[in-house]
């Protein structure tokens, strides 16, 4: 097949990066991969309860989310701050402590899923810090799986949002750090949990993540916001006005994104007709801020007769190098 290549330059300008009180902020297209603004991207940490993000995401990577986790006094040593009141010899489905880690931030469901999965804390954190540096979160150090400070536990919010990105593509954890509110079952008894993460009732477009909070790190809030099709992760770091800053956040991205819409009409060589060509069209739409490139394949020639609407071939449109969209190239005319 041929294949034409043309580039669409930039939408216009982008918006002006609204002020911010986060310490640390990336603002990350999840499609594309690609950082739309950043404040400080690289900057070491503490991270709170996003934290918990990672760990949830191992649990529900782990293939054990139906098993039932017998809570121990090892898993509750040393725990402060939010819990989901966990007692020991309680009776828990895994799945129900990533509910409760993630929805009500609770450390004692966020340990419960390291020693189950890992046996201690200390190994766990090994298998958080191996499934970061797969991510590519280069300057991440994983000691505890709830988030409470100790050591050297830190990160950036370049690397949370590559873990935001992770996260959101494990379809288990995209849909629990969905919900506003949901019920486990805790040996027999059920308990209604509600999400920390108030974004969630300030606009639709909000579908996760993880909120945090220690003195050390102060306010910590990992998001992700649906846009014409586009997922779009923000993370701010000592935050003291986090849900604000996620507000102008996606301000900002409304008026980064522009619709962008357009299409071509070329001539295909047209062998057994009188006219010699059949004319083909592909059109396409779609919302993006960054350059596009657009790959149209056909063949070098079409066999009469063709139909009006008949596909000879297709197009595609990248941004980034990542697939946006795949339109078909169809006939505009009867030939025969």
């Amino acid at each position: 097949m041929f294949c034409l290549m043309e580039a669409i330059p930039a939408v216009g300008s982008i918006a002006s990066v609204p002020a911010l009180s986060a310490q640390c902020a990336v603002v990350m297209d999840m499609t594309t991969g690609s950082v739309l603004l950043s404040k400080n991207q690289n900057q070491s940490a503490a991270i709170a309860s996003t934290t918990k993000i990672m760990t949830c995401l191992l649990a529900c990577e782990s293939g054990r989310l139906n098993e039932t986790v017998t809570v121990d006094r090892e898993m509750l040593t040393g725990l402060e701050g939010t819990s989901v009141n966990l007692k020991h010899g309680d009776t828990v489905l895994l799945s129900d402590l990533v509910k409760g880690a993630l929805l009500a931030s609770g450390n004692d469901a966020a340990n419960a899923i390291a020693f189950y999965l890992a046996g201690s804390k200390e190994a766990f954190a090994a298998l958080m810090n191996r499934r970061a540096a797969a991510l590519g979160m280069k300057n991440t150090r994983f000691v505890t799986p709830s988030g409470l400070d100790e050591g050297d536990h830190r990160s950036t919010a370049l690397d949370m949002a590559l873990l935001a990105c992770a996260a959101l593509k494990n379809e288990t954890l995209a849909a629990v750090a969905a919900e506003k509110s949901d019920t486990i079952t805790v040996s027999g008894a059920k308990r209604t949990l509600l999400n920390h993460n108030k974004l969630l009732s300030l606009d639709d477009g909000f579908i996760g993540l993880k909120t945090g909070y220690t003195k050390k790190a102060g306010r910590c809030l990992v998001s992700a916001y649906r846009y014409e099709g586009n997922t779009v992760i923000c993370v701010t770091l000592n935050a003291p006005d986090d849900w604000n800053d996620h507000l102008k956040l996606v301000s900002w991205v409304k008026e980064a994104y522009q619709p962008i819409s357009g299409g071509e009409t070329l001539s295909i060589p047209l062998v057994g007709a009188a006219k010699g060509t059949v004319s083909v069209r592909f059109a396409y739409a779609v919302t993006a801020c960054a350059s596009l490139v657009i790959k149209v394949y056909y063949y070098p020639f079409a066999y009469a007769p063709v139909t009006a609407g008949e596909p000879l071939g297709f197009a595609e449109i990248y941004c980034e190098n990542v697939l946006l969209q795949r339109v078909e190239l169809t006939a505009t005319e009867n030939s025969s």
